[in-house]
């Protein structure tokens, strides 16, 4: 019978099959580095180099480094990465502990992820990202012998009912969709999702960048490209029924998804050799993706660490602002 262990694996399974993983931006096309194992490499990879030293090991620090960017999204996915990539270990001892003082398999494996992913929520800052996986495994560790000197346990089997759905517990973003400006004195909805939208496109007109503005349209008129916006959440929206809701897009999708250290570190007002340090010590305010030697740092978590709105504006509304300010400089 399948256990959480098994339900971990063929989850993050359906997630990647066979494909190749990006640990370094989340996205192979994105990234810098152009060689990708598949899946099933990069995870024997991953569990070789915990065993050898996972202090050091640059492999795992890029991975908690991705799970903590996906915390900030709200997406689940890498977290159950790092659990797939660490559940290998606990295997032997869980059947060992059952076996020997008679507990539920099920229950103890249960526990065992539980107390890792607190140890997940509660590493989530001040804890450098090459120590977090030694963390987890020992706390799990520990409560798996805790469970087998006592009964009945205190861990249910229920607490990882997470795994059948995409609510698991953590840090979630508090980076929403608003309005690039103060609009809260407006009564009617549709005019200011129809404002928002056209003063984005017209700063954009102004900055002489709408030129890239006008590509990613046509990309998205063009059906290359899906707008960002999720059903859901475009649903909420006043103009959903009378608009195309593909036509809906986050201000961030016209940004790269990352950006050098030494660029982030310049709008954060420090310097690199600070960012450096902070971030070896886990003290860097959001997480960074690593690849190789040099750092990544995610636009929409650096925004939200300087509390700019991601505005979701609408085609139409951004490309009436660029013209209306075009006008105006005439």
């Amino acid at each position: 019978m399948p256990d959480v262990f098994d339900r971990i694996e063929w989850k993050v399974r359906d997630v990647f099959g066979e494909g190749p993983v990006c640990v370094h931006v989340g996205n192979v096309e994105e990234c810098e580095i152009k060689r990708h194992p598949t899946y099933p490499k990069f995870r024997a990879e991953a569990i070789s180099s915990g065993v050898r030293s996972a202090a050091s090991s640059r492999l795992w620090e890029s991975l908690i480094a991705m799970g903590r960017l996906s915390d900030l999204e709200g997406d689940d996915t890498w977290r159950l990465v790092i659990l797939d990539c660490i559940v290998p270990c606990f295997r032997t001892t869980s059947t060992r502990i059952s076996r020997d003082f008679r507990v539920d398999r099920e229950e103890l494996r249960s526990a065992m992820v539980a107390t890792a992913l607190e140890v997940w929520a509660d590493t989530a800052a001040g804890v450098p990202p090459r120590h977090v996986r030694d963390r987890m495994v020992k706390a799990a560790f520990d409560v798996a012998w805790q469970l087998g000197n006592s009964s009945p346990s205190e861990y249910p089997t229920d607490d990882v009912e997470i795994y059948d759905g995409p609510d698991i517990s953590g840090p979630r973003t508090s980076l929403k969709a608003a309005s690039v400006i103060d609009l809260n004195f407006m009564r009617d909805a549709d005019f200011v999702e129809q404002i928002r939208g056209e003063r984005f496109g017209a700063l954009f007109e102004r900055l002489g960048h709408f030129d890239a503005v006008r590509f990613f349209h046509e990309e998205i008129r063009a059906g290359r490209r899906l707008g960002s916006v999720s059903k859901s959440k475009a649903s909420g929206l006043h103009r959903y029924w009378i608009s195309n809701p593909n036509h809906y897009y986050y201000a961030s999708d016209l940004y790269p998804s990352y950006i050098g250290l030494r660029e982030a570190a310049s709008v954060m007002g420090i310097a690199e050799s600070a960012a450096r340090r902070l971030i070896s010590a886990g003290q860097f305010p959001f997480p960074v993706a690593r690849a190789g030697r040099s750092y990544r740092v995610s636009v929409r978590a650096l925004m939200h660490f300087k509390d700019i709105p991601d505005a979701i504006v609408y085609i139409d509304d951004v490309e009436n602002g660029a013209l209306h300010a075009r006008d105006d400089a005439a």
